[in-house]
């Protein structure tokens, strides 16, 4: 029993495979990530069958539920999505007030990485959710980042999406999340401006924003350390395929030259490269609350800033933006 337990803690670490080749996309990423869910599901199963009465059995159901909701995202199978739903109902029969918040929270996640793109209804009610989960829950320590999580789905609203990062200030003491909620109200004010600023360029030379004003531009945020950087530049360059006319920057905020220099020959046509040595504490980052990676913004033609989420829906929002210009 000791050791079924502790297999599942062990699987917590995530996937102990070779890390990925550059050379590598999206398909072997998510065959690594099912298995490893796989091996998630089969570990807490067989922790279940020789230990239905333990006092970790809740959590291991709780833990199985989230499983199975993942694998039934990243699989599309409707099956894995309604064992998930019916396990998580049948655990708050009986569960204490602390675990019916985790529940709620659970919920609440699981929908929101369902809906990735939700319409206005949608976002509308993931806000009053979350704000019903503070009133119920008022003590959890989670209200603040469940609020700064739904905030993300209003950067097409900006003075909404301040507001809903302004109440979360207001829940949290955390100096992790106030700054970055400092970060996002940052980053929120910027559409609709025009940016300047400048960056050394990798194989010598000054980038100048300001000196591509007349085209659109793509502004991509990356390190080489992050591998969901790499697969987000090759769905970029992908999405990217027919748009000849749109200029691509690309701005790492590794700090060292040489980790930089192996992605050029993959990464790099039709892209400026820039690099500035600072990482996180390069004034592009911190003047424009840049705090995690990939991230990819749209320029229009005269430097103004129009999406600061151009990774979700690639497609239809380029088709929007190109018409609205």
């Amino acid at each position: 029993m000791e050791g079924a337990w502790e297999e599942v803690l062990r699987l917590d670490s995530g996937p102990k495979e070779p890390r990925l080749t550059l050379s590598q996309t999206q398909t072997p990423l998510k065959d690594r990530y099912t298995a490893h869910l796989a091996a998630q599901e089969k570990a807490l199963l067989k922790f279940l069958s020789f230990s239905p009465k333990d006092q970790r059995s809740f959590e291991a159901r709780f833990r199985l539920s989230r499983v199975l909701a993942l694998r039934g995202e990243v699989e599309h199978n409707a099956e894995k999505q309604q064992q998930a739903t019916g396990l998580l109902a049948s655990l708050e029969a009986d569960a204490t007030q602390e675990q019916k918040a985790h529940i709620a929270f659970t919920r609440i996640s699981q929908t929101m990485r369902l809906q990735r793109f939700p319409t206005e209804e949608q976002r509308n009610v993931l806000l009053t959710t979350a704000r019903e989960f503070h009133a119920k829950y008022p003590t959890d320590s989670r209200s603040a980042s469940l609020l700064i999580e739904v905030a993300t789905r209003f950067d097409s609203e900006p003075k909404l999406k301040k507001n809903i990062l302004e109440e979360a200030s207001l829940l949290s003491r955390d100096p992790r999340l106030q700054l970055r909620i400092k970060d996002d109200l940052k980053r929120t004010a910027l559409l609709g401006k025009t940016l300047k600023f400048s960056i050394n360029k990798i194989g010598g030379g000054i980038f100048r924003l300001e000196s591509l004003r007349g085209n659109p531009v793509i502004l991509f945020y990356f390190s080489e350390d992050s591998l969901p950087s790499l697969v987000a530049w090759e769905a970029l360059n992908e999405g990217l395929r027919s748009q000849k006319n749109i200029l691509r920057i690309a701005i790492s905020l590794d700090k060292k030259l040489n980790s930089i220099q192996t992605l050029l020959k993959d990464y790099v046509p039709n892209w400026t490269v820039c690099w500035d040595g600072l990482g996180w504490n390069s004034p592009i980052a911190r003047e424009y609350g840049i705090n995690a990676v990939p991230t990819a913004w749209y320029v229009d033609p005269q430097g103004r800033v129009q999406s600061l989420n151009l990774l979700e829906d690639l497609p239809a929002q380029l088709l929007f933006l190109e018409n609205s210009r």
